[in-house]
């Protein structure tokens, strides 16, 4: 899957049900979140689960190093 023309490694993704995404690249990352409060979802959810999300939506990584769409930001789902 990419993103905004930016390749997505990940399997999952974290949520908090509102406009918080971010892609876990590592079952670690999966734990993290998890005991933050987060939800995890496998990645095929993760176009759904923008679109219906709140217009302040963003996909970022569990780590903050990659920026997928920021906020505002249109995004643009390929496989």
């Amino acid at each position: 899957m990419k993103i905004n023309n930016k390749q997505v490694t990940g399997e999952s993704f974290a949520y908090d049900g509102c406009h918080k995404i971010y892609i876990c690249e590592s079952k670690k990352d999966e734990q993290d979140a998890q005991k933050t409060g987060y939800t995890i979802h496998p990645i095929s959810e993760l176009e759904n689960t923008y679109e219906n999300s709140c217009d302040l939506r963003f996909i970022h990584n569990w780590t903050l190093d990659k920026d997928y769409v920021s906020q505002l930001e249109p995004a643009l789902f390929q496989e």
